[in-house]
């Protein structure tokens, strides 16, 4: 769901950012994020003391799911960072693996 504005989409109401496995950006992203934060990605990724991560990696999924939101639109958007999909069973490993001893007696 998208809020608007005149009939004109301005920004997602919500966001899931949960699960991600990666980071996708290109390089006139990661220069926005240092124009708006003057901080590099991976300085605000690495920053224990502020949540402004959470932000940039809505940002970045807006951006990937066909978003063209300004960083600056971000302040209301809801950000979700539950678990996200649930895992598929059929490509999950086994909860115990045996040593090869096991089978073979070795």
């Amino acid at each position: 769901m998208a809020a608007t504005d005149n009939d004109r989409v301005t920004a997602p109401l919500e966001v899931a950012i949960g699960g991600q496995t990666g980071l996708k950006f290109t390089p006139s992203e990661l220069a926005i994020v240092k124009e708006r934060t003057g901080r590099s990605l991976m300085q605000i990724l690495q920053d224990e003391e502020t949540d402004e991560k959470f932000t940039v990696m809505a940002w970045l999924r807006l951006r990937r799911d066909g978003h063209d939101i300004d960083y600056d639109d971000m302040g209301n958007v809801i950000i979700d960072i539950g678990p996200g999909e649930p895992p598929d069973p059929t490509s999950a490993m086994p909860s115990t693996i045996w040593p090869n001893s096991a089978g073979s007696g070795a």
